[in-house]
């Protein structure tokens, strides 16, 4: 009854649209972004902005024209690869009115020839005076500025929109998994000066999304107008900056805008959620004034996306930001959006199929606190009532950590109403009938056993399931040689192997999805797709596999400075891999008391052989058939067909020795010819042929020279003692 009202309070409350509830979430984003702390941005975008300063050195706002195409061709000296405006250029530049221009011009008609030199010179320079159209020349020289517009809202549509704002729409539509939800609905644009406009190489609108506090936490991706989908100014700088033509650029209604190969995720109303990197000034910050005299270096810029915009008493483009309460000015946001573009790190907002899984997951801990406050004694109710709240808290920042916004407040309101909600009905109803029926039975039972009459006694059990696993095995070479040097010191060794060696090995395994079954001294046992499935588990081994070999490289280099430093010999630790895929039985096995979840059955056997086979054919990694036939894409070449001990049949091994780019290549391609004429030579008894493959082997990989060696050993002998008529090739192993 309790389960049942805790999860028919919590759910609909969960689900709720309650504007408080909105209100306080945003304001949980913004703790989070704290708690997360302070990314470091990218070396893509640097700001310029406009402050007190430049305006005391260059004179009243707004500046002449001439000075922002100065600061064009001063971000094109030192090679910057994109300059980005975040200023609006609707209105023209005029140093002299119309008027004033015409008298000028006539004047200077009208003066004799013999008049002044250099009053004629002044007059012709005020009618030639043109500071848009020097600014649109710096930007049609430059090939590599983008400029803003901005939609304005309410009123009569505007009826002619600017020729050239229709080709800065998206070119392309994907198919929309959601309806679309355009909040914004603008009825006209202020763009850029027509010369301006059409000299730059793209356009976007800078329009700000204000959550339901008054915090932009959103940016608009895409915005419908007159008819098409015009995008904002920071996809068309990533999409620049990245290399990208704009008729490549992806868009799909209410979900997505696809830059490159890239998914940008955005709710149904095409928002961006701004992945802010840290407080004001995290992003690198230079004054406009500096930029125009030189003091801003070259390495400061070169290969950036520079950002212009303006910061100073009296222009009000700052905004409220999540680390602080200091304001952050729009342009140094706008470069947190495209840093986070560019760099693909994204915040999801709760994506699918999240919320459902969410659904399901606050009914169980509703359930869970509701079971927990009506079989737990008062004190211990309030807790445990407390720990599916703090549980969820915690999974929401892991989540957030990893770049996806998990509602927080409305579950944790749910959770604490359903709670509440159940103590109040173990007060009034539970507890009366808990306290009648331990008063029936104290006679009977001990109290504790009365306690556990509503126990499940289920909750653990033996047993297991059969499944297909890949199973790795992974055992130090030269163990003995290594706890040589620290007989002395003991501790030393166990630092050595746990810190140094299962630790490491751990975190490779487990961060590819592996489970660790067991550790058996210097070995360590894992596998994959138990508890949990995972998709091609044979990949995930592999790739496991060559990860931990190359770690063991960046530890032996610390290792040995570590041995340099107490005085001690140094012994490189080498771990031999074996790799294999079969139908495993996986689960608790053990004893009514004991037990422990692991795995069984033949699979697991010959993973550990084929561990103990990687010292007799001298390489690292050796993988069974079955994982072979299951991972095709590695680079492996085989090595034998072999009856290990303890079975009969024989099965084929391979060597992993790369990744798929290995495979992949030429060279890698020509060695595994090679090699293959080398075993089809040797089975087919041409000792002849097989000593001539196996030279030219040896030429191309020699780090397979103690493998080939022993080869040539076997040629050698069966060239004294030819094996009999019925020989299939198998070799049979007396070695574990």
């Amino acid at each position: 009854m309790a389960v049942a009202v805790a999860v028919a309070v919590a759910v609909p409350l969960s689900v709720a649209d309650i504007v408080p509830l909105r209100i306080l979430e945003t304001g949980s984003l913004d703790l989070r972004f704290r708690l997360r702390g302070v990314k470091e941005p990218g070396r893509e975008v640097a700001v310029v902005l406009v402050d007190d300063r430049s305006l005391a050195a260059l004179g009243r706002w707004p500046l002449s024209r001439h000075l922002f195409a100065a600061a064009v061709r001063a971000a094109d000296r030192a090679d910057a690869k994109a300059i980005v405006f975040d200023l609006l250029f609707a209105e023209p530049d005029q140093p002299l009115s119309p008027e004033l221009r015409e008298q000028a011009r006539a004047a200077a008609a009208r003066l004799p020839d013999g008049a002044d030199a250099s009053l004629r010179a002044s007059l012709n320079r005020l009618v030639a005076e043109d500071p848009d159209g020097d600014f649109a020349a710096a930007i049609r020289d430059s090939g590599k500025v983008l400029l803003p517009f901005a939609f304005s809202f309410g009123g009569e549509p505007q009826a002619e929109p600017p020729d050239f704002l229709s080709d800065q729409a998206y070119q392309q539509l994907d198919q929309s998994p959601l309806a679309p939800l355009f909040p914004l609905q603008p009825t006209g644009v202020l763009a850029p000066l027509t010369s301006l406009a059409t000299a730059a190489a793209g356009l976007g609108h800078v329009n700000i999304s204000y959550d339901r506090d008054g915090a932009p936490r959103y940016d608009y991706l895409a915005v419908p107008f007159n008819g098409d989908f015009l995008p904002s100014l920071p996809v068309r700088a990533t999409a620049f900056y990245l290399g990208l033509p704009w008729d490549r650029i992806g868009l799909a209604l209410g979900a997505r805008v696809r830059i490159g190969e890239r998914d940008v995720p955005t709710d149904r109303g095409m928002r961006f959620l701004v992945n802010y990197r840290g407080p004001r000034g995290t992003i690198p910050t230079y004054s406009f004034v500096d930029l125009l005299d030189g003091k801003v270096s070259a390495d400061k810029l070169a290969g950036r996306i520079v950002l212009i915009g303006g910061s100073f008493i009296g222009n009000f483009d700052t905004n409220a930001a999540p680390f602080n309460n200091t304001p952050m000015p729009g342009t140094e946001r706008m470069a947190n959006i495209i840093d986070s573009l560019v760099s693909g790190d994204f915040i999801r907002e709760n994506p699918p199929p999240l919320p459902l899984v969410e659904l399901g997951l606050l009914a169980i801990l509703a359930a869970l606190a509701g079971a927990a406050i009506a079989l737990l004694p008062t004190m211990l109710a309030v807790i445990a009532a407390a720990a599916p709240a703090l549980l969820w808290a915690g999974a929401a920042q892991a989540a957030f950590n990893r770049g996806i916004w998990v509602p927080l407040v409305s579950p944790l309101t749910a959770l604490a109403a359903a709670s509440l909600t159940v103590l109040l009905f173990r007060y009034g109803f539970v507890d009366l009938q808990r306290r009648r029926i331990q008063a029936a039975f104290r006679h009977y039972l001990a109290p504790e056993l009365v306690n556990q009459l509503a126990a499940d006694p289920q909750q653990l059990k033996l047993g297991g399931d059969t499944r297909v696993i890949s199973v790795m095995f992974s055992d130090i070479r030269g163990f003995t040689s290594i706890s040589e040097t620290f007989k002395s010191n003991p501790e030393g060794l166990s630092r050595l192997i746990n810190r140094g060696f299962l630790t490491p090995m751990t975190r490779l395994i487990m961060g590819r999805r592996g489970t660790i079954d067991k550790y058996m001294g210097d070995c360590i046992m894992a596998f994959w797709n138990a508890p949990v499935g995972v998709a091609a588990h044979a990949d995930h081994a592999c790739a496991t596999a060559l990860a931990m070999i190359a770690e063991l490289d960046r530890i032996n280099v610390d290792l040995e400075a570590e041995a340099v430093t107490e005085g001690r010999a140094f012994h490189p630790i080498q771990i031999g891999v074996g790799v294999n895929t079969g139908e495993c039985v996986v689960g608790n096995m053990g004893s009514d008391e004991r037990f422990a979840y692991t795995a069984m059955g033949d699979a697991v056997n010959l993973a550990s052989r084929l561990e103990g086979q990687t010292k007799a054919y001298h390489v690292g990694i050796i993988i069974g058939e079955t994982t072979r036939a299951a991972a095709p894409d590695w680079a492996a070449v085989e090595l034998d067909l072999i009856a290990v001990k303890g079975k009969r049949e024989a099965v084929r091994i391979y060597a992993l020795l790369g990744d798929a780019d290995l495979a992949r290549s030429p060279a890698f391609a020509e060695r595994a010819q090679r090699h293959a004429r080398l075993l089809a030579s040797y089975r087919a008894r041409d000792w002849a042929g097989a000593r001539a493959a196996l030279d030219e082997c040896v030429a191309c990989n020699p780090e397979m020279a103690g493998f080939y060696a022993l080869y040539a050993e076997r040629i050698a002998f069966f060239e004294a003692a030819p094996p009999p008529l019925d020989w299939d090739g198998v070799f049979v192993s007396e070695t574990k």
